[in-house]
């Protein structure tokens, strides 16, 4: 917009200049809030995602590791193959078969998820030591995929597994990548500690409960860099309908050049129902969204 300066000799002229300015400064301000809770959102919706694929991951690796192969999360029709048996590292490749064209586009796991491709996990014998190490790793290559079965995320990510007491675990994600469907990726890393609470008598994780805390980074769909933390510890059943993932938790995620951070409650209704329902809150907005 040109303005011409000879007329604004006319007071009346000038204040309404003025007055324009300070709304457009207010609408610029406006816009950066708006984008600014946007780009929070889209960081909490991508870490939920992420942290529900690391935590699922953590879940058929150790349900593998811990019973000796008799798995009850891993469906019938997913492949098993040893690489390495002999030696005082054990490893091993999941196949979970390729990527269906039609719904459900995966073969339906004990824990309610769909998968796809495949898994190469190892671990230091015996896994139930302390100390004992085991990883999780998937490529480009791999192709592996999970979802509800209709939409489907490419995983790639390298997870180290390290048991810090009997009941307890250090999963650090050296690196991890989300590939959605319609091209876009989010990455995200960090260090997560994981207790078991219930269920550690019984073998494997079918009917375990166990509480997860940490903190990390990442990067969301939309390039922006993030923090995460867990402010209240994230709790996981592993029953019938809610092991797709947490049932109760709060996480505070912010993205580096935002004013301010964002939680994500993953119980909204107070009820640590077995569903995938979480709560983006910022400031005194929220927005109830579902998790990948």
């Amino acid at each position: 917009m040109v303005y011409n300066l000879r007329k604004m000799r006319n007071p009346m002229n000038l204040g309404s200049l003025i007055l324009a300015a300070a709304l457009l400064l207010i609408g610029f301000t406006s816009c950066n809030k708006l984008k600014e809770n946007r780009d929070n959102i889209t960081s909490a919706e991508d870490f939920a995602a992420s942290e529900t694929e690391a935590a699922g991951l953590f879940d058929v690796s150790d349900d593998a590791n811990e019973t000796g192969m008799q798995m009850t999360i891993v469906p019938q029709g997913a492949t098993f193959r040893w690489i390495d048996s002999t030696s005082t590292i054990k490893i091993y490749e999941l196949d979970f078969g390729p990527l269906g064209t039609t719904e459900p586009k995966g073969k339906l796991c004990g824990d309610g998820r769909y998968r796809a491709g495949k898994v190469l996990i190892s671990f230091s014998f015996p896994y139930k030591n302390v100390g004992a190490v085991a990883t999780v790793k998937t490529t480009s290559s791999d192709l592996f995929y999970s979802g509800d079965g209709s939409k489907m995320t490419q995983i790639v990510t390298d997870i180290t597994i390290k048991r810090t007491a009997v009941y307890s675990f250090e999963i650090t994600v050296n690196s991890g990548q989300l590939l959605f469907s319609d091209g876009k990726t989010a990455s995200f890393q960090g260090v997560r500690n994981v207790t078991k609470t219930s269920g550690m008598t019984t073998p494997g994780v079918w009917g375990d409960e166990y509480e997860v805390t940490g903190s990390g980074s990442g990067v969301n769909r939309e390039g922006d860099n993030y923090t995460w933390n867990i402010t209240t510890p994230l709790l996981k059943r592993m029953q019938l309908g809610c092991a797709r993932t947490f049932v109760k938790g709060i996480i505070s995620v912010k993205n580096v050049d935002a004013g301010r951070s964002l939680d994500v409650d993953f119980d909204p209704y107070n009820n640590a129902a077995c569903d995938r329902t979480a709560k983006a809150i910022v400031g005194g907005r929220s927005i109830v969204f579902t998790v990948r």
